[in-house]
């Protein structure tokens, strides 16, 4: 009986710690504040994040914007790409492993948009004007304009 309480608790704890870490989020912008120039680690978690943001507009764009939806999605995989490379070059795993975690984590960080978006969307009928979401579309575009594009 004890052993059921316990998971129980852990189950709620788990369920409610994803939901508070969606509310905790911070811009990229802020994360990077108190980071190094030359963190990689910042810098891939960085990128991750832009590719989750892409799918996160992927998914609120593709019934009305199939094809914007579909240019969110390569731009997602671009920056996942791009971590990717980042990380294998850095550490000691492979391409395809790296590719895999940087997928992966993508999905999980889009999961924390999608929380945040419809609490915007139901505070200010936007899913991300005037939220830590629109600073991070900014970043992420100038990123994506500015070192992914033009990388090659």
């Amino acid at each position: 009986m004890k052993r059921i309480i316990v998971f129980l608790i852990l189950g709620i704890f788990f369920s409610l710690s994803s939901v508070v870490r969606s509310d905790e989020m911070v811009s990229i912008e802020e994360y990077l504040s108190d980071k190094s120039n030359n963190d990689t680690a910042a810098t891939i978690y960085s990128l991750i994040r832009c590719s989750g943001l892409e799918l996160f507009f992927a998914t609120i764009l593709l019934e009305k914007a199939p094809d914007v939806s579909q240019l969110s999605k390569e731009k997602s995989g671009e920056f996942a790409l791009y971590a990717s490379k980042m990380d294998s070059a850095t550490s000691d795993r492979k391409f395809d492993v790296s590719a895999k975690n940087m997928i992966n984590s993508s999905q999980e960080i889009m999961n924390y948009y999608i929380i945040d978006g419809k609490k915007n969307w139901s505070k200010t009928g936007s899913y991300f004007l005037d939220s830590y979401i629109d600073k991070d579309r900014q970043l992420c575009d100038y990123l994506y304009n500015n070192v992914i594009k033009t990388s090659g």
